[in-house]
């Protein structure tokens, strides 16, 4: 009898799990959904997603606890269907990633096509995070119209080689020595952040997201390009900026601890991992309060790059490493993470015409996720996504109003 293979899984991976067994909440679906017009090969693009699932053990797995074991590929299926209408659709494919993946005993991909009409087909899919992050996807995506593109033109999904393996990645993270000195020096004294929120909301909002647009508009979106360019660094450093100044906790100068997700992929290799390489920093900046915003963006720029510098230690690691430790109603190190995403899905089929369509997320991974984007014609798209765990509606849009009137400091001082 052949013995089951039992691979390891990284900090972050056994983190999420441990996160959404105890929220009871299907807190990691990562969800995409395409409106697909024009010809569709449905058998085409069932075999492509299947020889993708395939490809990557980490698509195909069971994971329990510290370990993940190898499943049956073919239990991500395409399922399809047909619907009357579009909303009918869009209400099918939704089942994707709203409905709890049990990664226990199911694979962490499912997938649904529902068909209008010839023409007119509704594309979605969902991830667990567990299996993938936002690069993942886009892996994910490229693989499969690949794979689709070469099918319907008469052959079959390239015989590429075995890609790099993620839990051969999570193995040498398991063995690694992790030096924490650096991280327990910047953060040891760190206390505790409180939730706002004082009671708590009822079950049924327990874990959901309380979304609050940023309205920034073309006249924010040049002003923290100029501004970037002033101070000689990414928007990405500006809107982090804002965000840690309006956030920050009322001390004398400046100081605050933002997270900022990391990824991990350094090398050609790395990049062509499906997995969860990521991690979450924190970001300590101190600065003078009476600064210019050049000199303030500066700050902050140079405090990312001192925590990007040590980003291959966990999370887990970290704050442990400092002294942190979770406490109910309070989070460890920070309250906020900012997130500024520049690349938005694609899924280029040959004949059809396909169309990305953004799902909104139902449940709250942190308890203040600053979103941004850049839109099609260029303007930062930006959401506030707060936990109504931590933030009751009012205390989420005060934080918005906060943000607005630090970024007008930064644009027009």
């Amino acid at each position: 009898m052949t013995a089951t293979v039992r691979r390891p899984l990284s900090d972050m991976q056994q983190s999420m799990l441990a996160h959404e067994a105890f929220e009871g909440r299907p807190l990691y679906n990562m969800p995409l959904r395409f409106r697909i017009d024009g010809a569709l090969d449905a058998d085409a693009l069932a075999a492509a997603l299947a020889h993708v699932v395939a490809r990557h053990p980490v698509l195909h797995s069971h994971y329990d606890g510290a370990e993940a074991t190898p499943a049956d590929p073919a239990a991500a299926a395409l399922r399809m269907s047909t619907a009357g209408s579009a909303d009918e659709a869009a209400a099918a494919v939704a089942r994707a990633w709203e409905d709890p993946l049990d990664v226990r005993t199911s694979v962490p991909v499912r997938a649904r096509l529902v068909s209008v009409a010839p023409d007119e087909h509704h594309f979605g899919l969902g991830v667990h995070h567990v299996a993938g992050d936002s690069w993942s996807l886009v892996l994910l995506l490229r693989e499969l119209a690949t794979a689709y593109n070469r099918l319907v033109a008469g052959g079959a999904p390239a015989p590429a080689p075995p890609p790099p393996d993620f839990f051969d990645h999570a193995d040498l993270e398991r063995r690694e020595t992790w030096d924490t000195t650096w991280w327990a020096e910047r953060l040891g004294d760190v206390p505790p952040r409180p939730h706002p929120r004082t009671a708590p909301p009822g079950e049924e909002d327990r874990c959901r997201v309380v979304p609050v647009p940023l309205a920034l508009d073309t006249a924010d979106t040049r002003g923290v390009r100029e501004l970037a360019r002033a101070a000689r660094v990414s928007p990405a450093s500006v809107l982090l900026t804002a965000v840690s100044l309006s956030t920050a906790p009322e001390e004398p100068g400046g100081a605050n601890v933002i997270g900022l997700p990391a990824v991990l992929r350094d090398t050609q290799e790395l990049q062509e991992v499906m997995g969860p390489l990521l991690n979450t920093l924190p970001v300590r900046a101190t600065w003078d309060a009476h600064a210019p915003a050049d000199a303030l963006v500066r700050a902050h720029h140079d405090a990312m790059q001192d925590a990007l510098a040590h980003k291959e230690v966990p999370y887990s690691r970290i704050l442990r490493g400092a002294g942190g430790r979770r406490r109910p109603g309070t989070a460890p190190l920070f309250l906020h993470v900012v997130n500024v995403d520049n690349e938005l899905p694609r899924l280029r089929l040959r004949g059809a015409r396909t169309t990305w369509v953004p799902v909104a997320p139902t449940w709250a991974i942190f308890p203040a996720h600053w979103e941004f984007s850049w839109g099609a014609v260029g303007d930062i798209h930006g959401t506030l996504r707060a936990s109504a765990d931590a933030f009751d509606p009012g205390q989420a849009r005060a934080c918005a109003d906060a943000f607005r009137t630090a970024l007008g400091r930064l644009l027009r001082p």
